[in-house]
């Protein structure tokens, strides 16, 4: 086992872009140096979150259906056409596998968009809820990646 395998993936990064790259004598190993460079690099940062993103994906999309569970029963009508929101609250991982944690963000995934499109023809407040979740999810994925 690698104890630290982001920092592993870095290392080799660096290694490529301080060692190899600058000891290419073509156009084509240099630009392929740094597209794997940059590569191991992002594999690095998805490594640290492979796990923690999904989840709190997952926690969120449970927050969520318990907001559109707990509207008044004016809303109820609309509500039936979302019946995967009770399902998705007790759905749990079937262990820390990240094929695991991974199935079941794919559904809540699928869950939030069929949210998003009912929202967004019956309730204003869940649409916006919807856009906020969408960009906590996309700056928790977001690489930092270095340049100008």
């Amino acid at each position: 086992m690698i104890p630290y395998p982001a920092k592993t993936l870095t290392d080799l990064a660096v290694r490529i872009a301080t060692d190899i790259a600058p000891a290419t004598n073509n156009n084509f190993a240099a630009a392929d140096s740094g597209l794997i460079t940059g590569l191991l690099l992002s594999m690095a940062q998805d490594y640290e979150r492979a796990v923690y993103n999904p989840m709190a994906d997952i926690e969120e999309i449970k927050a969520l259906c318990e907001d559109i569970l707990a509207l008044p029963a004016a809303d109820s009508a609309a509500l039936q056409a979302l019946p995967e929101c009770r399902e998705f609250l007790d759905a749990e991982s079937a262990s820390l596998m990240l094929s695991d944690v991974t199935a079941l963000h794919a559904r809540g995934l699928e869950l939030l968009i069929s949210i998003h499109s009912w929202a967004e023809e019956h309730h204003a407040d869940i649409n916006l809820a919807v856009w906020q979740l969408l960009r906590r999810h996309s700056e928790r994925n977001k690489f930092d990646t270095p340049g100008p």
